[in-house]
């Protein structure tokens, strides 16, 4: 999808605290950029970051994608994405080719992404800023080098027809379907970048070199180098490669072909794929958004996102007045052109009302043009964007290289230069004086009542539902305009009232130390437990996690009601409270509290300021104490459940899932409700299955750097005497020994979708976790090597190898799809590649990888979050945390014997399950 120019100049307002970003790499602030064009057009741009020694990240664009292909020329741009990879003039051999040569990597150190608009081309070189100059020669060969020969596009396009297999399911069929309906009346529908199959196969290297011989030119390429450097050593590297190369201009674009050209029109559309569980109605309209720079366009987008703020905490607030069959209505604004914009109500339905949940949609559009937004939310947004922009104006903007890069690279993609945080911060106060309700309203009526209209409904699965004429829906319009609508009802004034206070206090009846962790360990007098690692890394925040024996496998649960209790207790408010206002005061304490649970285990994670350790540690006592069910969260959660029922009947995609769980585990672990079911549950009955959850004993884990006393008194006065029952065991889950295959015809695509499983029984340890790291990546390399390079079979797959500290299993799963003819015998090619992968390991290679894994090491030794994970290990294996002082000698485990060993065990025969999925019978 394209990008649109300007919107990241306004996304600086964080309106809600999002939970903090757990590492600790080093942090700079803005660099300073040069920018800079050769005289035959190319432009570059430099942002020297010194704060990773030698890394460096090389990005160069050629502004020619999809859209620029002619009728003939369908998925041309990505070919030739491809083919400059291959034989140039300096490397016949090919560019991929050359670099392996040199140690680098597909997808680790270089990398294309073709889209609508551009192609570009990422590299990082193994060995840092020294690998720059081999960097721009190679793109140097690829730019205006490339030979794009027959015999190597017909090699290659075995690897694109296999990219273009893998994007086949139900997911590109339904945004297929999208696109062609917010899309209309334009290119974009009949130019997907990944082309035409038909085309893939025929389309002749001379047609590819036509397209490279007219976009592939310095005019029209932009390149951008991040990292450790000097600017003017990289502006004559920059020149050595690409200042030789002749000045071409390419072909004037209009500026037409990259938007839709509008019109006064009413469509309805329905969307729908038998695999898809989307029960939704939506009203869009289309508009032009012209671009404007400047001051005047910084103010026109921070109206549009005061706009879209104010109107989402209006119909949030309009959810408890919608019918009980009747989600939801969320409104959304995205681009469909360079100045072409889409904006809808979107309202979630249960299957069966669509008629309700169009007439629910049309009247709330209409009360929305009728009362516009409420000024008493302007106040507040404004007054939120306003302290935000203040805070941003208060200290320059300090981010590591890989936040510098994501950030830099988006401005530079879309072609203006970066603001900083200071810079926006001055600016929004400025602006903000400017803004007033009457702009809000007028942008609002702008949105609803442009005149390029479309309804759009998806409907789930099988299920059959004649969509409406669009002189029906026009009559419902007429009609509810005519009725009585009353504005949407204020939001509640905020008082300003105490949390309830609940008596759970108590004592530590114990204490343990560890002074070579840095941990104590605290007995309470409730039974709980708290495992305290006082360490600098926490700074000035408190990070907790409590761990129970409380998963939704537990005894004694009703385990979908237990799943749904746990997802909604977090969304509750105490006695008093809103769920809104809870939400908010969280937010004003910076603190969050997550809750996740597993089959056999419930954690809830949270952090806070330590200043605010009280105010984190009431909230996790409320939890147990004083917690409400939200209601609307319920509704939301149950029409999902719903739609997911829906989709079982008869969805091939559920008939897999049905197959790999039988093959895997011999059935499932839990049923999901019927329509009886989910129609009866309430919150009282979600309410009793949270009280048994929560009444599970605890183990605590607090990283914190802070007076002891001052933790034990919170401790004392809100943990140590919450009231605990007994623990919930639950029977291990677990895939089940033996050999097992199956074939089955359940795929609407013409692919073949292959999935392997396999385990071997391994304690774990840290360094045995260590060496399945290493020799999962190095097994990795070999199956893409031998899969996509040698067999030529395959575009990518996925390799997950962990070994899992709960069930002492290594656990390997492998995800390939491929063309139906040759999914037998790359599974053998598959088996093969396992069984011989420890042989390909080599005293290089584990070197290769031992290095990577001590820098990454290094940088996990300022990681608060690694930390804690490593402090949980060691007392769920050792009952102490005896794991950290073993951790700066994990290293020493990383031999080329010991990789090997576990490499031969990620793949292991006689506990292998093979699932093939091939196209269904044509009737």
């Amino acid at each position: 999808m394209c990008k649109r120019r300007g919107l990241a100049g306004v996304a600086l307002f964080l309106l809600v605290l999002s939970q903090p970003v757990l590492s600790e790499d080093a942090k700079t602030t803005l660099p300073v950029v040069t920018e800079g064009v050769l005289d035959n057009g190319l432009q570059y741009t430099l942002a020297p970051i010194k704060s990773d020694a030698g890394r460096i990240d090389i990005r160069l664009s050629v502004e020619a994608g999809s859209l620029d292909e002619t009728d003939d020329q369908s998925g041309v741009a990505h070919m030739v994405e491809h083919l400059v990879f291959r034989g140039s003039d300096a490397w016949p051999e090919g560019v991929s080719a050359a670099l392996a040569k040199k140690g680098w990597s597909r997808g680790a150190n270089y990398n294309a992404v073709t889209n609508y608009e551009r192609t570009q081309f990422m590299m990082s070189p193994p060995d840092g800023v020294k690998g720059l100059d081999l960097a721009l020669q190679a793109l140097a060969q690829m730019t205006a080098h490339a030979r794009i020969t027959q015999p190597d596009l017909d090699d290659e396009r075995k690897v694109i027809l296999e990219e273009w297999r893998g994007k086949l399911g139900v997911a590109a069929r339904m945004n297929q379907q999208r696109i062609a309906a917010l899309r209309a009346d334009s290119p974009y529908p009949d130019r997907p970048t990944i082309g035409k199959v038909e085309s893939i196969e025929l389309t002749p290297a001379a047609t590819l070199k036509a397209f490279y011989q007219r976009w592939y030119h310095p005019d029209n390429m932009r390149l951008l180098i991040i990292g450790d450097f000097e600017p003017e050593k990289v502006k004559a590297l920059i020149t050595k490669h690409f200042a030789g190369l002749p000045a071409i201009a390419v072909p004037v674009r209009q500026e037409s072909q990259y938007n839709q050209q509008l019109k006064k029109q009413f469509r309805v559309i329905h969307l729908q794929d038998s695999e898809s569980g989307g029960s939704q109605v939506s009203w869009v309209n289309r508009f032009d958004e012209k671009q404007m720079q400047g001051t005047e366009g910084y103010r026109d987008r921070l109206i549009n996102q005061i706009t879209l703020t104010m109107l989402s905490r209006q119909l949030k607030r309009q959810q408890s007045a919608l019918p009980d069959s009747i989600g939801n209505i969320v409104a959304r604004k995205s681009e469909t052109g360079r100045s072409t914009v889409a904006f809808g109500l979107f309202v979630d339905v249960m299957p069966g009302d669509f008629q309700l949940g169009l007439a629910t949609l049309i009247r709330e559009r209409e009360r929305l043009m009728r009362y516009g937004l409420s000024v008493d939310d302007f106040a507040r947004v404004k007054s939120d964007i306003l302290d935000a922009a203040k805070r941003l104006e208060e200290k320059p903007e300090n981010r590591t290289f890989s936040e510098w890069v994501q950030t830099l690279a988006i401005a530079w993609q879309q072609n203006q230069p970066y603001a900083d945080a200071q810079q926006r911060g001055v600016r929004a106060v400025a602006e903000l004086k400017t803004i007033d309700m009457a702009d809000i309203n007028t942008r609002l009526n702008t949105w609803l009542q442009a005149t390029d209209q479309l309804v759009q409904f998806s409907v789930p699965g099988r299920y059959v539902y004649s969509v409406p004429l669009p002189s029906e829906i026009q009559r419902m319009v007429t009609t509810i305009a005519g009725e009585p609508l009353t504005p949407v009802a204020k939001e509640k004034t905020s008082v300003s009232v105490p949390l309830p206070e609940h008596d759970t206090s108590g004592k530590r009846t114990s204490v343990k130390n560890f002074p070579a962790e840095s941990v104590q360990e605290w007995r309470l007098s409730n039974g709980d437990r708290v495992v305290w690692m006082k360490t600098p890394l926490a700074k000035d925040r408190v990070w907790f996690q409590a761990q129970s024996e409380a998963g939704y496998l537990g005894r004694g649960l009703n385990a979908w009601q237990a799943q749904l209790a746990a997802q909604l207790a977090g969304f509750g408010a105490p006695t008093g409270w809103t769920d809104d206002g809870y939400a908010q005061w969280k937010r004003d304490q910076e603190l969050w509290l997550n809750i996740s649970q597993q089959p056999d285990t419930l954690e809830v994670t949270g952090s806070a300021p330590y200043k605010r350790l009280d105010s984190l540690l009431h909230a996790y006592q409320l939890l147990h104490t004083d917690n409400h069910m939200n209601a609307a969260s319920l509704k939301s959660s149950v029409m999902m459940l719903a739609r997911r029922r829906l989709m079982q009947e008869g969805s091939l995609f559920a008939l897999r899932q049905i197959e790999v769980t039988d093959l895997r585990y011999g059935g499932p672990a839990l049923e999901l409700p019927d329509a009886t079911q989910l129609s009866a549950v309430n919150t009282e009955q979600l309410t009793t299955q949270w009280q048994k959850i929560s009444a599970a004993p605890v183990t605590y884990f607090v990283m914190a750097n802070l007076p002891e006393a001052t933790l034990r008194q919170a401790v004392e006065r809100y943990l140590a005497g919450i009231k605990r029952g007994a623990g919930l065991p639950a029977e291990p889950y677990l895939a089940l020994p033996g050999h097992r295959e199956r074939r089955s015809q359940l795929n609407k695509e013409p692919k073949a979708e292959v999935r392997l499983w396999s385990f071997s029984n391994e304690v774990w340890s840290p360094e045995r976790a260590a060496q399945v790291s290493i020799a999962k990546n190095l097994v990795n390399r070999h199956l893409k090597n031998v899969l996509r390079d040698d067999a030529r079979g395959i575009y990518s797959l996925s390799l997950e190898t962990v070994l899992n500290d709960k069930t002492n299993r290594i656990e390997t799963e492998l995800r390939f799809s491929t063309s139906p003819e040759r999914a037998a015998e790359l599974v053998q090619i598959a088996k093969k590649a396992f069984k011989n992968a420890d042989s390909q390991i080599n005293d290089r290679t584990v070197q290769e990888m031992k290095a990577s894994f001590q820098r990454a090491e290094t940088s996990r030794q300022h990681d608060y979050y690694t930390l804690q994970r490593r402090l949980i290990l060691s007392y769920r294996h050792y009952d102490n945390p005896g794991y950290l002082s073993r951790v700066s000698s994990l290293d020493k485990a990383i031999t080329t014997d010991g990789v090997r060993a576990m490499a031969s065990r990620i793949y292991n025969p006689d506990n292998l399950v093979i699932y093939t999925v091939l196209p269904q019978e044509t009737k």
